[in-house]
């Protein structure tokens, strides 16, 4: 579906509540705003990982990261090198 949208003053868009509601998007909720050229702009909602399902481990000189959802280190690490550029 689509929607129509004029910026406020400051530049602001105001996102549909449906949309907000589809992806539990609220005043904390970071999201990721992309240029992708003529005229083009995608908004990504990030989902971000509670501490409490990330273990940290060592295992002699190796270190690393364990998400318990499920979530692989190597996806996130490309995410991150991603959005950085």
């Amino acid at each position: 579906m689509n929607y129509t949208a004029l910026p406020s003053v400051k530049g602001q868009v105001t996102i549909p509540s449906e949309i907000r509601e589809k992806y539990g998007i609220g005043k904390d909720t970071p999201l990721v705003i992309e240029d992708k050229g003529d005229g083009v702009i995608t908004i990504r909602v990030m989902r971000m990982v509670d501490a409490t399902d990330i273990e940290y481990y060592e295992h002699g000189e190796e270190v690393g990261l364990n998400f318990k959802k499920g979530i692989d280190p190597r996806l996130l690490i490309k995410a991150i090198k991603d959005l950085d550029g």
